[in-house]
């Protein structure tokens, strides 16, 4: 058995020697030529077959590219949302008030809820406006804006986090202010959720769904829907209303009343119109004068002393010193 496993050994080794002797310089050539070309060929096929597994270039998500700059580049501004806040009402009404037309007062309303009410003052006629601190009080907002017959600053407003109603007034032209109790059951005001509106301490309702503009005194409180004007009668204890559409701002000196409004033919702004009498023939009331170029959709306030009168809308304060024939 061990001879014929070493013959067949030996004879293995002898025939793989005799097919490589018997080759010829020439098939030498020819077998290594075959196995370069083997070679080549199976490294193209590698590649093909790699380069087929890879993403198309044109499907790739393309990369940002890395820039390197000295100075942080501001995140983009958010987009305002189109969505109304909570308390549009509230935000968007705005009050003004005088007793000789150098010194103003003026108060956008401001929500319990969202943005906080700011008070300023003017000094020189409404050219500048300086704001008030109204901190003390936790003002959180305004809802009447008044002078006093001697000549004290008066704020109803809501204050904390309870929203809770008080009155304010300031002998000092804003600068200190002190709770004044008695406010509330003298000054007609709109409660803070726009709900019904308070004259001489007592709630009244309203005399429309929902009060754009109010005028409220001491002597007489006048309110201003989308359609309608109405004055409270405290005779009748009812409110006297007209129809009337269009009004943005209105304001009360005495049996005097005047308003803008919208619309009014003839007027590229707001009309100005007033009417003398309590309550006030509102339908009757001739155009006196108009605001040209005032913003019709921007939140507006009026006030009036003597002949004059001044009309805050938008970011634009407008003055008549003739009753309201002329503005600048």
């Amino acid at each position: 058995m061990s001879t014929k496993r070493g013959r067949s050994t030996f004879r293995s080794a002898k025939g793989r020697s005799r097919w490589r002797d018997s080759l010829s310089s020439s098939q030498r050539v020819l077998v290594l030529v075959g196995l370069a070309l083997f070679l080549i060929v199976d490294v193209i096929l590698v590649g093909l077959a790699l380069s087929a597994n890879q993403v198309p270039s044109a499907e790739r998500t393309p990369r940002p590219l890395v820039t390197f700059n000295s100075t942080p580049q501001p995140a983009p501004a958010p987009v305002a949302s189109a969505e109304p806040t909570a308390e549009p009402a509230a935000d968007g009404k705005r009050f003004i008030t005088t007793i000789d037309g150098q010194t103003l007062w003026r108060a956008t309303a401001g929500a319990c809820a969202s943005t906080p009410a700011v008070v300023e003052r003017s000094v020189d006629a409404g050219t500048t406006w300086t704001p008030l601190a109204t901190n003390a009080f936790d003002l959180r907002q305004v809802l009447t804006l008044t002078t006093g017959e001697e000549g004290e600053l008066e704020i109803i407003g809501a204050t904390g986090d309870a929203c809770a109603v008080g009155g304010f007034s300031s002998t000092d032209a804003g600068d200190t202010w002190a709770p004044d109790a008695a406010l509330p059951g003298e000054v007609g005001y709109e409660t803070p959720d726009g709900t019904s509106i308070v004259v001489a301490g007592q709630g009244v309702g309203l005399p429309c769904p929902a009060v754009e503009v109010i005028s409220a005194r001491t002597d007489r409180t006048v309110a201003a829907c989308a359609a309608v004007m109405a004055e409270w009668d405290p005779t009748a204890g009812a409110w006297s209303t007209t129809p009337y559409a269009g009004v943005h701002g209105l304001a009360t000196e005495g049996d005097r009343l005047m308003f803008v409004a919208r619309g009014v033919p003839g007027c590229n702004g707001l009309g100005a119109l007033a009417i003398n009498g309590v309550p006030a023939a509102v339908s009757s009331a001739p155009l006196v004068g108009c605001i040209e170029g005032a913003d019709g959709s921007a939140p507006a306030a009026l006030t009036i002393a003597g002949q004059g009168a001044w009309l805050w809308v938008g970011d634009r304060l407008y003055r008549s010193a003739d009753g309201g024939a002329t503005w600048s």
